[in-house]
């Protein structure tokens, strides 16, 4: 374990916290999950003991990975963090994107907090820097840690530096992750979307400027991408594809294509016309790929389950690259 971090605080137990939680238990880190009202809580703890037998069951987990979580794991209300701060090594913030209620919430951690705590935000958009940077006594400790759903099985932490975060907190920071094993990716300054998200809107806004062109059904989009980069950006990013393919090659049919791309306003159309029809995704039963069943607990459940399926193949993939 990192020398410098024993005693983690978790603020926020719904989906993101619970499971955050659970991934520093289980690595043996005393981790204490915080929230507003005991059951909460109690429904945080219950969705852990949930996932730890799930991932037991696909082979992911053993009873010595329960007993850790089991060992290591407490549950407290908002209202007890003023008396267990001061423990702390680390807090991670992962509480709604209100401003206001950060804003409280880090006035409060940074009051009671020791001086070498380190506060990481789950946030995965807000400017956290300049919303404490009035009254935060140790901005050089603060730094945002973007975890991914489901958090106890997505390898990816984006890890963002604020313009005062010193170069320690961030090599503190990835050393913990990697111990836990989280592959983190480091971003050198706050940027709107960071790193994945960036990226998502770029190919969603495409692929939607397509649809509203006439050019291709969502349906079809959905399975050129699937059907392509879905089989390969498990272990092979657009980067290596690239190398791969040689870069003079995809050079040149970029020239042809950029001219083309969508390039115009801070909005996609078709997207704030299907949100004006209540459109809005799987939980709406409806989004821009069309229907979704009445069950989204079931809907969720055979999403987490291939989820689960694709770790084990890409755990696969990394230990073949370690045994190279």
């Amino acid at each position: 374990m990192s020398k410098s971090i024993q005693n983690i605080l978790v603020v926020g137990a719904g989906l993101m916290g619970s499971g955050i939680a659970q991934v520093f238990a289980a690595n043996g880190y005393k981790t204490t999950v915080a929230d507003l009202k005991q059951e909460f809580v109690d429904k945080a703890m219950k969705k852990i003991d949930s996932d730890i037998a799930e991932m037991k069951e696909e082979g992911l987990a053993d009873d010595a990975y329960g007993a850790a979580v089991k060992e290591n794991l407490t549950g407290i209300l908002n209202s007890q963090i003023p008396e267990v701060a001061g423990q702390m090594d680390l807090v991670v913030e992962v509480i709604f994107e209100n401003k206001d209620a950060k804003k409280e919430l880090y006035q409060t951690l940074s009051n009671n907090c020791k001086e070498n705590c380190i506060f990481a935000s789950n946030t995965s958009g807000m400017d956290i820097f300049s919303l404490t940077d009035d009254f935060m006594k140790r901005p050089e400790r603060m730094i945002i840690t973007h975890w991914f759903n489901p958090p106890h099985l997505m390898k990816l932490v984006e890890v963002v530096k604020g313009p005062k975060t010193s170069d320690e907190t961030a090599e503190t920071i990835r050393a913990l992750l990697e111990k836990c094993g989280k592959e983190p990716a480091v971003l050198n300054k706050f940027m709107p979307g960071f790193i994945v998200n960036r990226m998502a809107t770029a190919i969603c806004r495409e692929l939607y400027y397509m649809v509203e062109q006439g050019w291709a059904s969502p349906q079809d989009l959905e399975n050129a991408m699937k059907n392509t980069n879905g089989l390969r950006w498990g272990f092979e990013g657009p980067l290596g594809l690239w190398d791969f393919v040689g870069l003079n090659i995809p050079a040149t049919v970029a020239a042809d294509v950029i001219p083309t791309l969508c390039s115009g306003g801070n909005n996609i159309p078709y997207v704030d016309r299907l949100i004006a029809e209540g459109k809005t995704g799987v939980r709406a039963g409806e989004g821009g790929l069309g229907k979704y069943p009445a069950d989204i607990d079931a809907f969720i459940r055979k999403r987490n389950k291939r989820i689960l399926t694709m770790y084990k193949v890409l755990e696969g993939f990394a230990k073949e690259d370690e045994q190279e």
